[in-house]
């Protein structure tokens, strides 16, 4: 019954605290399963966050319910997923009531608000999966950097984003034989 507990409120925590979506959710999801509860190790989190994304359905879903089912079995799987949908469906409601009563003005700057905190999770989204992919982290970044300076600049790359996937990919293989 503890694990249940313990289930229910990890995820309860990152549904309510993740907003941008699937990415941005990685670092809470993190913290809560390798660094709070040490249900994970950061290479076993690195493996849930790739199974997560090749399986259908939000990666915050797949991995309540991939560790809910590890650690309490079919019960925890089921807490684990309930508790990370009720929590920000919750916090959307009553979020709901109060921009019906605000005003246009108030509802858009609400909005605008939200936008950098979004951005700020979406970017720490990224340092995890840099750094369990490589054990040196500034090749990866460095990557990052170049990918995003291509896709801005280069109008070819922006008018072909696959060929740009292509071109990791080979470096990929060579980096990492």
């Amino acid at each position: 019954m503890t694990m249940l507990l313990r289930l229910a409120s990890a995820f309860a925590q990152v549904g309510i605290c993740a907003f941008g979506g699937g990415l941005s959710t990685l670092p809470l999801i993190e913290y809560q399963l390798v660094t709070r509860t040490g249900w994970l190790t950061r290479e076993q989190f690195g493996q849930v966050l790739a199974l997560s994304q090749v399986t259908p359905g939000p990666i915050a879903v797949n991995a309540a319910t991939f560790v809910g089912y590890q650690q309490a079995g079919v019960l925890g799987s089921f807490i684990a997923t309930l508790s990370l949908i009720a929590a920000p469906l919750s916090v959307l409601c009553v979020v709901l009531l109060l921009l019906r009563r605000a005003t246009s003005e108030q509802s858009k700057k609400f909005k605008l608000l939200l936008r950098p905190i979004v951005a700020g999770l979406l970017v720490l989204s990224l340092v995890s999966p840099l750094t369990v992919t490589w054990k040196n982290g500034l090749i990866a970044t460095a990557m990052l950097a170049a990918g995003i300076a291509l896709l801005r600049y280069v109008k070819f790359i922006k008018e072909h984003p696959p060929v740009l996937l292509f071109l990791y990919g080979l470096i990929g293989v060579f980096i990492l034989k």
